[in-house]
């Protein structure tokens, strides 16, 4: 990835496709936080791309879960990968540091419906969950079982994050709100803001306090954690927008959407820099890799592209 150049506000006009593989049915996919490893999931399980991208994966496990593996995250040392499936159960896999390949550690049971998001606490101690059948949980990581649950939402949890350092749990559903879960117990399913529609993908800036949307309504918007307060909209995508990252300096913020695009952001002047076009069905999934110079990106047309800022270009 070396020859590759840093993702930025000065060159997102030069991205250019570097690659893309068939994965058939996909729901999401992920880096690692090293960069070594891609990660996909969808309905013929997992599949990880290691030290390369294209071809076979190095790595198949197609009976993840019983069905559909719907969500995924990796701990930020790299150490551990959670998954959570259709099949309600959330499971953690150990990655091993020599050859990045991944065993089951233990599952994980207590949702009765799809698992649709997870998220690692930054020390990894704390995996957080939402799921279809209305809740948020959060678990101990270090021995396997259920710490909390939490109740708010009318409806579908389909995303959720922590900000401020891991102090606070951050949810997003159906119901088009986007809730706070203070870790310290202050506060409890505080509604932040609300979407006109349902929130399909929560991310948060590198920094911690810099929250990004992505819903239905079609707008992304921005939101001050510090300040719990709305501070941008986005007219992003047409028929809805389904994911959001930041680039890992912070300086600009990939969206996608039901519009078949990609669009990049500048943070500080809320401009549209770049719309990127190369799939046939909606774009469901993007990830900066942890060194912001490869963009993924996922679609409904059950193709990953890959996406960089060549030196020479």
């Amino acid at each position: 990835m070396s020859q590759f150049m840093p993702i930025s506000s000065d060159n997102a006009t030069q991205l250019s496709r570097l690659g893309s593989v068939k994965r058939g049915w996909i729901s999401g996919l992920r880096w690692s936080p090293n960069g070594d490893t891609l990660a996909i999931s969808g309905a013929g399980g997992l599949a990880l791309y290691i030290n390369g991208f294209g071809g076979v994966p190095d790595q198949i496990i197609e009976d993840a879960h019983e069905g559909p593996v719907k969500s995924m995250a990796f701990s930020r040392d790299g150490a551990m990968l959670a998954t959570g499936g259709a099949d309600t159960v959330v499971k953690l896999w150990d990655i091993d540091p020599e050859t990045r390949m991944i065993s089951l550690r233990n599952t994980m049971k207590g949702h009765v419906d799809s698992v649709e998001s997870l998220a690692f606490s930054p020390r990894g101690t704390m995996l957080a969950t939402g799921s279809v059948d209305h809740t948020v949980r959060l678990w101990n990581t270090e021995i396997g079982i259920e710490q909390d649950v939490f109740y708010g939402h009318d409806a579908e949890v389909s995303c959720v994050t922590f900000g401020l350092g891991g102090e606070m749990l951050i949810s997003g559903g159906w119901d088009h709100t986007i809730r706070l879960w203070d870790l310290k117990g202050e506060t409890k399913g505080t509604i932040l803001g609300s979407h006109d529609d349902w929130v399909r993908s929560l991310t948060v800036s590198p920094g911690g306090s810099l929250l990004a949307s992505a819903s239905k309504d079609m707008t992304v918007r921005l939101w001050d954690l510090f300040e719990a307060s709305e501070i941008a909209i986005y007219q992003a995508h047409n028929g809805g927008a389904d994911s959001v990252s930041f680039s890992p300096r912070g300086e600009v913020l990939a969206s996608s959407g039901r519009d078949n695009s990609i669009r990049i952001w500048e943070i500080n002047s809320g401009n549209l820099i770049n719309t990127l076009q190369a799939h046939e069905k909606p774009v469901l999934a993007v990830d900066f890799n942890p060194v912001g110079t490869m963009l993924a990106a996922a679609s409904g047309d059950n193709t990953v592209t890959l996406w960089g800022v060549n030196p020479a270009s």
